[in-house]
């Protein structure tokens, strides 16, 4: 809801896609023919609306990356190659064309802490979200942090959970020798894993639209 409020205030046009699954944990988990008929049927049901004009827009990084990047692995050919250019992480997006700069935002006055997703790291696609943050007004430490444990599934699985909470301790020291007030993960795993150490954990998206008039 958080991210259908900020498009429509910056001046987008929003229709909520019938299918929400991208594929992405069956790939994960090494699945690649349940994802590959995945992919086919998003690719099947976005292309014809791209070619109309619309955008892909997603708010989990995991599943925005699997358009714009994991597709182009699984399957071949025009549709694809048309998704995987048109779709966009939703901060990515308010950030690469200049969206934001239309959003009526109020004066805050809060500092956040701001761990990016490893998805969007791999890509080169981790910055939007500072920024856009930053111009709407906030007070933003990113931080130079690796994965935070949790990986999907990774972090529920017993065989697992003493490795994955050790890889959280890292995080979570980073986490406390942050100024921010409020800490920001776009992934949904991260702040699973966050919110066992620091109070509600929020998207970026959520913040940007706190910050909305």
């Amino acid at each position: 809801k958080a991210a259908v409020r900020v498009l429509e205030a910056a001046g987008v046009d929003v229709a909520l896609a019938d299918r929400t699954d991208s594929g992405r944990p069956a790939h994960s988990k090494g699945f690649l023919e349940k994802s590959r008929r995945t992919a086919e049927a998003n690719v099947d049901a976005l292309a014809p609306r791209i070619e109309e004009g619309w955008d892909v827009v997603v708010v989990e990084p995991s599943d925005a990356v699997m358009f714009q990047s994991d597709y182009l692995d699984l399957l071949s050919g025009d549709a694809v190659e048309t998704v995987a250019a048109n779709s966009y992480g939703v901060m990515e997006y308010l950030d690469a064309f200049g969206l934001d700069a239309a959003l009526p935002t109020r004066d805050v006055d809060e500092s956040l802490t701001y761990h990016g997703h490893c998805h969007q790291k791999a890509v080169k696609k981790d910055h939007h979200a500072v920024g856009v943050l930053r111009r709407a007004g906030y007070r933003v430490d990113p931080l130079d942090s690796t994965c935070c444990g949790m990986a999907g599934s990774f972090g529920y699985e017993s065989e697992h959970y003493s490795m994955s909470k050790a890889i959280a301790s890292i995080l979570y020291d980073q986490v406390d020798g942050s100024f921010g007030e409020t800490v920001v993960a776009p992934g949904a795993s991260c702040r699973t894993q966050l919110d066992d150490h620091a109070d509600r954990v929020r998207t970026p998206v959520e913040m940007l639209d706190r910050a909305l008039r």
